[in-house]
């Protein structure tokens, strides 16, 4: 399998995980996270939203996928 990889540069540091490893670790899957927050609140503020509107839609965003995961869970 090819490896899909994605780097955010921050500052003078890269920081780059592998987005398709089925053996990831919970550290490198926060970092995926991280990284993809990262990319998402910048794309959400190019394209005019605030900073203060891009985080309020992806903690509604966090909170709607935690509550479907746990009703699917749960058999609701």
């Amino acid at each position: 399998m090819e490896e899909t990889r994605i780097i955010i540069t921050y500052g003078k540091k890269n920081i780059d995980v592998y987005l398709n490893n089925p053996d990831a670790t919970t550290k490198e899957l926060l970092k995926m996270q991280c990284c993809l927050v990262s990319v998402l609140i910048n794309d959400m503020v190019i394209r005019g939203m605030t900073v203060s509107e891009a985080l309020r839609n992806i903690r509604r965003s966090y909170k709607d996928a935690i509550k479907m995961y746990a009703d699917d869970v749960s058999g609701k």
